[in-house]
């Protein structure tokens, strides 16, 4: 019998994220190299993304992209650091 993983890893994954960014709210999808995660909406903070991933996919390399345009990218900036 295989033991059970307890814990999540993605270490040495890539988490592919992309948004489009609205004032009171972010669309988000959350895609891995096999496969389409989730699209959801949440509150437009950078802090609240960040969370999720940790939550959902840690050790992850996170990648992201959002519409063109200028308000996307303070989000991204915030995201690198």
């Amino acid at each position: 019998m295989q033991p059970q993983i307890s814990q999540l890893d993605f270490s040495g994954q890539n988490i592919y994220v992309g948004f489009d960014v609205h004032l009171k709210s972010w669309q988000v999808t959350v895609m891995t190299e096999l496969l389409t995660h989730k699209t959801f909406s949440q509150p437009p903070k950078p802090e609240v993304l960040h969370q999720y991933l940790r939550q959902h996919f840690p050790g992850g390399t996170y990648h992201s992209a959002y519409e063109a345009g200028f308000c996307g990218y303070w989000i991204h900036n915030r995201l690198q650091a």
